[in-house]
């Protein structure tokens, strides 16, 4: 009888496990989507040579103040 409840009790613990997971990699799998098409309607090569301008001010900022004492 117990043998039986610890297999049903096992299978359970799998079926709500399996549902989590399929769940969460769902959700995950369109929030990546979303985000992908955010980025698409949004970011133009322009925004993006702002940024890298500014990173490369940030860079060689910080690389300076690293070489004085």
């Amino acid at each position: 009888m117990t043998d039986k409840l610890n297999e049903m009790l096992i299978a359970a613990l799998a079926v709500v496990g399996g549902f989590v997971t399929k769940r969460v990699f769902n959700n995950h799998d369109s929030l990546n989507d979303r985000v992908v098409n955010i980025e698409k309607d949004l970011l133009t090569k322009e925004d993006i040579s702002h940024l890298e301008r500014n990173v490369e001010m940030i860079v060689s900022h910080l690389i300076k103040k690293g070489d004085t004492p």
